[in-house]
């Protein structure tokens, strides 16, 4: 392992553990520990699998289901849910189960991703350790993080349809059901015109608004949720904690932005058409800027 990881995981690990517990005083049901550590357990569980069957990407598979984890361990330990705990959870849960029975169908009996079996060469004979904590152990950290905040509107909202943060609380709701529909519909028209068997560019429909409706859509979806944390004024956390968890839908969307789209743009460049279309279609938002 070289010295900057050897800096960074310390640090990766404090922070998420200050967020699991409320800045290192609550270790108990009465924070977010026990998600934490059910979430850590899940992702342990899928790389044994992993190990088992000589496949890392099954990995991809877990990440939506890990969030339906994490956001049922924390209404499991809620002592007194709000309708906006379940509104909250169903929401988590049809999404995170859709995009991972949507991966699972797209990629069984399919061997393992080139970037995973790539990376299996890379390792050597350790492959097996630094996967464990390169890849199961850090996805389930970062999905951990990026679930943090709807989960401490699921355990500790005050929410009442009376309230003045109300209208907040709706707005985001409607924030994260537009990225719904984004993400579904767009995979729903990507799915089809794939299914037609034509090699170009789908460039109509959602496609004709963002290169990546999904990738749009899944930012709304956790910017959203966030913005449900307006339930959390009166409750019994530091309000200086929730708006430091605006590092949830900000890891989501640089994750998706810098690292997810370049690669995807980058296989899609063979396509004929394809510079014509980034001059007349942003990347990730509609608004955004062409090319």
């Amino acid at each position: 392992m070289d010295k900057r990881r050897l800096i960074i995981y310390p640090i990766l690990l404090a922070i998420v553990l200050a967020i699991a517990t409320r800045g290192f005083t609550h270790w108990g049901t009465d924070a977010l520990f026990i998600p934490f550590l059910v979430t850590l357990g899940y992702f342990t569980a899928f790389y044994i699998v992993a190990q088992i069957i000589n496949n890392n990407s099954i990995v991809d598979i877990g990440w939506g289901l890990g969030f339906v984890i994490g956001a049922g361990t924390t209404l499991l330990i809620t002592d007194e849910p709000t309708l906006l705990s379940y509104v909250v959870f169903g929401f988590i849960a049809f999404w995170g189960l859709r995009l991972s029975l949507r991966l699972l169908r797209r990629n069984w009996g399919k061997p393992e991703d080139f970037r995973y079996a790539q990376w299996r060469k890379e390792w050597g004979d350790n492959h097996r350790l630094i996967a464990f904590f390169r890849v199961f152990m850090i996805q389930g950290i970062i999905n951990f993080v990026v679930g943090a905040a709807s989960y401490m509107v699921i355990r500790y909202n005050v929410f009442a349809f009376d309230d003045a943060t109300a209208f907040v609380v709706g707005l985001g709701l409607l924030i994260a059901l537009v990225g719904l529909f984004f993400e579904v519909v767009g995979d729903e028209q990507l799915r089809r015109h794939i299914k037609k068997g034509e090699k170009k560019l789908l460039t109509t429909g959602l496609w004709s608004v963002t290169r990546h409706p999904n990738y749009f859509g899944e930012i709304l979806i956790w910017t959203g949720l966030y913005i449900t944390g307006a339930s959390l004024i009166g409750a019994d956390i530091s309000i200086f904690l929730y708006l430091a968890l605006i590092i949830s839908p900000l890891i989501m969307a640089t994750v998706l932005i810098k690292i997810s789209t370049p690669l995807l743009e980058k296989h899609m460049q063979k396509y004929e058409g394809w510079n014509d279309y980034t001059k007349k279609v942003p990347m990730i938002f509609p608004w955004g800027k062409k090319g």
